[in-house]
């Protein structure tokens, strides 16, 4: 029969000399340092010396509080994320690790941290007190295009379609929205949001999707947009008062990211990263930090991590305060281009206003 752990601690080989209460990950069936943005499997109980030695991990599921390691000052009570070389910083990212009930005062200081649970973990517990979660895989049989929604699935989805230009369901595994233009010569635009605009920006909501392209079209009268706006838009998705969004523009897979709060308009940056066809990737936009809102995508797959793209720019909406709605949104200028844009899943999560 196969052991169990049922206490707060389980013992790990070590692959490596590593200081006492840093985080910790699994690298080659060995402990090794967790980077910032890496999945910890807890922290170090007290420090390896060298390769080979056992030692015991405070798991990261463990009640009440843990010793980490801050990499720089942080006030007390702030939220913190991870950083590299194991320690933990106040500075964001998509590794939330939880709330420091002490504070640093430089680089090496040992703090108490109350571990919370992040985003990526609701996938299996569903919103918790004091969070927000959006989160829909479209199943069911959606209205066909030109249909109305009707209170469609479990949340207020929005559905816009103007000539010839469609959102239907996909009939695939798992839920697949598709936005598809016809090959008529006109302008048209497609668009999924929530009318109520349920979340808002003060509150650093994160927006995630899983999103594929399977036809950019042949022009660049097409546009592909999605991630979070102030509202939709009947014929141009950069006309919405504020939004922090990716971008694809048509005949050119490069990945793209803008922003505009009304004040501040990032236009469209080029990743340098360009995305294959047919192929379903993942997406996330950090609004944690509304001055610095943070794009990520990935390729699908167990343990693929999270990278970061246009670093070097800076995407501020902090000039702008209200709520935010998930979007995609597809269109095209007088043009006679097809196109094919599919959405598998969306979801948003961000603390609940006043909780």
């Amino acid at each position: 029969m196969a052991s169990y752990v049922d206490t707060n601690c389980r013992t790990f080989t070590a692959g490596a000399a590593i200081a006492q209460h840093l985080r910790v990950k699994i690298s080659s069936s060995k402990l090794a340092v967790a980077g910032a943005t890496d999945e910890d499997v807890g922290t170090l109980r007290e420090a390896s010396v060298a390769d080979g030695d056992e030692r015991a991990v405070i798991l990261k599921n463990k009640q009440g509080t843990v010793k980490m390691v801050a990499s720089e000052a942080i006030s007390q009570y702030a939220s913190v994320y991870g950083a590299a070389g194991g320690k933990v910083s106040d500075t964001s990212n998509e590794n939330f690790i939880g709330i420091a009930l002490d504070a640093a005062s430089a680089d090496g200081d040992v703090i108490e941290v109350l571990r919370q649970v992040g985003a990526d973990d609701l996938d299996n517990l569903g919103a918790i007190d004091g969070n927000i979660l959006i989160d829909d895989d479209f199943l069911g049989d959606w209205p066909a295009a030109a249909s109305a929604l009707s209170g469609q699935g479990p949340y207020a989805w929005t559905k816009t379609e103007t000539n010839g230009l469609g959102v239907t369901s996909v009939d695939v595994a798992n839920g697949v929205l598709k936005f598809a233009a016809d090959a008529v010569e006109e302008a048209a635009t497609a668009n999924l949001f929530m009318e109520n605009s349920p979340v808002d920006v003060d509150d650093g909501p994160i927006f995630e999707a899983i999103v594929g392209v399977w036809d950019i079209g042949d022009d660049a009268a097409v546009d592909f947009d999605f991630g979070l706006a102030s509202d939709d838009h009947g014929t141009d998705f950069e006309s919405i008062a504020a939004f922090a969004a990716f971008h694809l523009d048509g005949n050119d897979l490069s990945l793209k990211a803008h922003s505009d709060d009304g004040t501040t308009d990032t236009a469209a940056v080029d990743s340098g990263v360009d995305l294959v066809d047919d192929t379903f990737y993942a997406f996330k936009i950090d609004g944690t930090d509304k001055s610095d809102v943070r794009f990520y995508y990935r390729a699908l797959g167990a343990g693929v991590a999270w990278t970061r793209i246009n670093s070097g720019t800076t995407y501020d909406i902090s000039a702008y305060s209200g709520t935010l709605t998930p979007i995609v949104m597809a269109e095209k200028t007088s043009n006679d281009s097809t196109f094919d844009l599919r959405a598998d899943r969306v979801r948003v999560q961000c603390p609940r206003s006043g909780v």
